[in-house]
């Protein structure tokens, strides 16, 4: 675990070093939202936020297997349905409504709702190209007890907060005409929920990401992420360091993801798979 956290600090050093980027976040065609709604890759957020007005609406799919109940054999299958909107030229703000279609585990095998969630995001200082510095957001997501807890579609008793520190950057890598462009991408923070409650957790996250473009026009991209938990505590897994490849087809209107994470989960746990497919329209 320490080994990301020493990894992330490299890289966002390194980003720092190097950034080249316009005042405006994101020189890509457009970066559109994350499988939980927030605008990013397929996991970590970004910088960049809707332009005031601006809806966009995704839907996404996430499919879990291996030993991550303690106990047996669970595979989970969730739907995610997010809808974005830009608030001002530097906040944006999004909604997730999860719904656990199917949950696999020794004697459940049951459909619920999840924990709908609220996020809104903040870019409180852009990207400086005089100064070589990335830029850098604010991101609080609020989660509502709608879930059923007795079959995991639930996590909290009564309410949730998770709050990150956003950071992102572009960078040119080259030399003259065959230099092209590469976004980095960093969050961190905290998760709790019902804190006093005999249910209370807080569990720390850090999520890396890293985008590059497959051709000229970058609407074709390969997504790359690295996400970790500590002293996370769940009926479907604790601590884990999870590494995802994916790619990206992404238009002025539309966007379509699809990756694979593939999780080292402390015991008694084991080690998981999970494939991602998210797709979203822009209006």
């Amino acid at each position: 675990m320490q080994r990301l956290f020493v990894f992330g600090s490299i890289l966002i050093s390194l980003v720092m070093a190097q950034v080249s980027s316009a005042s405006e976040a994101t020189e890509f065609v457009r970066i559109p939202s994350t499988f939980s709604g927030p605008s990013g890759l397929l996991f970590t957020q970004s910088i960049d936020t809707l332009e005031p007005g601006r809806f966009e609406v995704g839907l996404g799919l996430i499919q879990e297997e291996g030993n991550v109940s303690a106990g047996g054999d669970a595979s989970i299958t969730q739907f995610s349905q997010t809808f974005t909107m830009g608030l001002t030229d530097s906040i944006e703000v999004s909604a997730q409504i999860p719904y656990f279609a199917k949950i696999d585990q020794p004697g459940s095998d049951e459909s619920e709702l999840g924990d709908i969630n609220l996020s809104i995001k903040w870019r409180f200082l852009e990207p400086s190209t005089e100064l070589n510095f990335p830029g850098f957001g604010l991101s609080l997501t609020g989660f509502f007890p709608t879930g059923d807890r007795k079959i995991g579609a639930g996590t909290v008793d009564s309410w949730g907060l998770k709050a990150l520190v956003v950071s992102s950057a572009e960078v040119e890598i080259g030399i003259s005409n065959n230099s092209f462009l590469v976004g980095f991408y960093a969050d961190g923070g905290i998760y709790i929920q019902d804190s006093g409650d005999n249910t209370e957790e807080s569990h720390g996250i850090v999520d890396l990401g890293l985008l590059v473009p497959l051709n000229v026009l970058r609407d074709i991209q390969l997504l790359l992420e690295g996400s970790a938990r500590t002293n996370r505590e769940t009926r479907f897994g604790n601590d884990y360091v999870g590494l995802t490849a994916g790619l990206r087809y992404v238009t002025r209107h539309a966007a379509l993801n699809g990756g694979w994470q593939y999780r080292f989960n402390e015991a008694p746990f084991d080690d998981s798979n999970l494939f991602v497919l998210h797709g979203s329209y822009y209006f």
